[in-house]
């Protein structure tokens, strides 16, 4: 079967999956997509407070022990494993952080005794950030160079590159999602979506750079359904989850001032640009699309909108 092929399967009905990082910004997403199609889940992360989804049960467990996989896939015997984990973001993002090492090698432990163990299939987040991204198009799987610049970038290519050769050698199967930009639900917020909206909803002046780099910006829980697209029929090989739709920072600012009706607080250029920072990053999603049927459910206003909303609500708490 060659890359990007499915395996024919389009259904998750009744699986077990097992989804790591549960309790983050993608995983929470993940999640509920799967419940959607009818699937068992094994969350590993924080159970939220509350009554319990059916369907779904939570397990804590620390993925950096070197033990932990085995322990866990012992006990479950799971047929797909959708790996959301990774480091934790601090102030200035995770582009540089050391620890990206360290979530590689627990990641590719992670991935080998799962392919042990079941010979199953692993859907692997990976990033926009793998690519060295051309001035103008798109970034395409198959011709688009890979050659990250950030720590993050490297640590995710190289546990990619590794994880296909080790699902050969295991007989397993694996999808490497890489995900453009993401905003909705749950975003920690030091990102940039929420440090536009959290103080607009305040009534304080929210402060951008120039605005000109050209990103793709996608739903987090639109772009999970794509995922759990993926983890559905099998799909080998590398894809882009994306909307396939470049934006302005600058145009993506003032859209969410508009919608909260305060675009007076809204600064576009009182902050400098990164330095390097590429023009554009936008996914091309022809591969995706081919393989799956999957396109984004909604619209860039429509996303916006419910994140905005639950941003005012989580403040008000």
């Amino acid at each position: 079967m060659g890359d990007g092929e499915p395996d024919g399967r389009t259904y998750i009905q009744n699986d077990l999956v097992i989804v790591t990082g549960a309790s983050g910004f993608v995983g929470r997403s993940v999640v509920d997509q799967l419940r959607k199609q009818g699937a068992q889940v094994l969350a590993l992360g924080k159970a939220p407070a509350g009554k319990p989804l059916p369907g779904v049960e939570w397990q804590s467990v620390d993925l950096l022990e070197a033990d932990a996989a085995a322990t866990l896939l012992t006990h479950y015997k799971a047929s797909i494993l959708i790996h959301a984990a990774w480091a934790r973001a601090k102030a200035g993002g995770l582009w540089h952080l050391e620890e990206n090492w360290i979530w590689r090698d627990a990641s590719l432990r992670l991935f080998n005794e799962f392919w042990d163990r079941t010979g199953g299939h692993v859907v692997a987040c990976g990033t926009c950030a793998e690519y060295d991204p051309p001035d103008h198009g798109e970034c395409e799987e198959d011709i688009t160079s890979i050659a990250p610049s950030s720590i993050y970038g490297r640590a995710k290519a190289e546990l990619a590159e590794q994880a296909f050769t080790d699902a050969q050698k295991a007989g397993g199967s694996l999808t490497w999602a890489r995900l453009f930009y993401l905003f909705g639900p749950f975003e920690n917020t030091e990102r940039l979506v929420p440090q536009i909206i959290d103080p607009i909803l305040a009534g304080e002046t929210a402060e951008t750079g120039s605005g000109k780099a050209v990103r793709d910006f996608g739903f987090a829980p639109d772009m999970a359904s794509g995922l759990a697209t993926l983890a559905a029929r099998r799909c080998r090989g590398a894809f882009n989850v994306g909307t396939g739709e470049g934006i302005s920072i600058k145009a993506l600012a003032s859209r969410i001032a508009e919608l909260c009706g305060r675009e007076d607080l809204l600064h576009v250029g009182a902050l400098p640009d990164r330095q390097g920072e590429a023009p554009r990053i936008v996914a091309n999603t022809q591969k995706l699309r081919a393989a799956t049927g999957w396109s984004p459910a909604y619209d860039l206003d429509t996303g916006l909108r419910d994140t905005i909303a639950w941003r005012h609500e989580a403040l008000r708490r």
